[in-house]
Formats: structure tokens, sequence, C-alpha cells
């Protein structure tokens, strides 16, 4: 399906079109968030702490690999990023040489990566779109199965309790479902993780400046971070 005309229908368009359409301008709406530099550098410094050098990164729904990627990768960690969007995968390969990324749907990679792979998962704003609830759910349990003992997981989402409500968002009509920050917080605690440092900020895109949508279509949204540890010695 054409992503322009689907959005000219008023159709939801899939996290695929959308991000598609969005594009790289999308690094600048969304740049300078004060507690995703907050959470980034909370990550680098419990690596350093473990003194895990060269740690095995993923960055699940990685944009264009701005700030994420780029600052893990040049940190001297081995990062891997992925996105459904071809369009993100593209720019995230020219903006940030020293990482890899891959063009894959998040619900295969979670499934197919092996138990213990990666020291450390980073997802921001990549469980919204085109899901469930359930859905969440299960890309949390996923993602506790793919970090080794002791690694980390840090979580962004927009914390606000809504199963399959179609919005606009940067102008482009989707589908979006969240879980509550106590549903959240509740649930990453349920399937094992050891929750570190969490915040509710709110931001306001600069979708306008970075041509993406009018004035109308963008406003202030609230953000929950989350910074987690799975156990070393997990409990039985």
């Amino acid at each position: 399906m054409d992503s322009n005309k689907a959005a000219l229908d008023g159709k939801p368009l899939s996290a695929e079109q959308a991000f598609d359409s969005i594009g790289p301008a999308y690094e600048t709406a969304f740049e300078g968030d004060p507690e995703q530099l907050v959470s980034i550098k909370w990550l680098l410094s419990q690596l350093e702490a473990a003194n895990i050098k060269g740690a095995h990164i993923v960055d699940i729904g990685c944009g264009t690999g701005k700030p994420v990627c780029g600052a893990l990768a040049a940190a001297g960690h081995d990062v891997l990023g992925i996105d459904i969007s071809a369009a993100m995968v593209e720019s995230a390969r020219e903006r940030v040489p020293a990482a890899r990324f891959e063009q894959v749907d998040m619900r295969d990679f979670i499934a197919s990566a092996a138990e213990g792979s990666f020291d450390a998962v980073t997802a921001y704003f990549s469980m919204i779109v085109s899901v469930t609830q359930e859905d969440i759910r299960q890309f949390i349990a996923g993602i506790y199965r793919l970090v080794r003992p002791g690694g980390f997981f840090v979580f962004a989402s927009v914390p606000v309790h809504v199963e399959n409500l179609q919005i606009k968002f940067m102008g482009r009509p989707i589908q979006v479902s969240n879980l509550g920050p106590e549903e959240t917080l509740e649930w990453m605690k349920n399937v094992g993780f050891e929750v570190e440092h969490e915040a509710i900020t709110t931001f306001l895109p600069k979708g306008v400046e970075a041509g993406i949508c009018k004035p109308e279509e963008v406003s202030e949204e609230p953000h929950l971070f989350v910074c987690a540890k799975k156990p070393a010695i997990e409990k039985t």
C-alpha cells in the first residue's frame, strides 16, 4: 500500500509506512530529550562499573541511529540497531558507521535471537505503533530472555493506557497501544527485571521545525523512561 494514499484516506499506516514517510527528519523532531540522554549515560556508567568492554548491545527501533547507537558505539561497544523502516536503517548506516544496522521486525528478532546473547538491550518508543498491549508484554518478556544475567535494559514509552487507538502522529494516521506507567513497571518486575531508575517527563516534539507536520498536528507528550537490570543470579 502506498503510504501517502493511506494517509489521504485516513487509514492507519503500519509502523513501517509511518516511519518511512517521516524518515531522518524524526531525529530533528525528537533530539535533545534530556531524560533520554540521562538514560544513555546511565547505561554507559553501568557497563563501565561492571568492566564490560565491547559490550554486545541491540537497540530495538533504532531510527536514525542517533543519539543511542551513536553514543554507545563511540564508547567502544558492539552495537546492532534494528528497525522495521528501510528509510531509518539507511539513514542510520550513514550517520553511525561504527554500528551495524538491520531492517527487521522486532517480533521476528526477539523470537529468534539466542538467549542471553546481549549485555544490554535498549528500546526507545519502539513498542507503540501497530502493536497490542499483549504484544508489549511479550516483547518485554522476550527481551528479558535475550539479556544475559547481570545485563541491562533501558526502555522508554508514552505511558498512556490505550489499546488499538487510532490517532494522528506527526500528521500521520496510526494505530497505537500502550501500558500505563504502573502497569509497565509492574510487568517489568514480574518478568524478572530489577528497576534501578524510572522517570516520567514531558516532551514537545519539534515536528514543525523538522518539516514533518503542521503546528496543530503536534502536542506535548508524556514519556516514561525505565533503566533496569537482569539479576546476575536469577530467582528460582
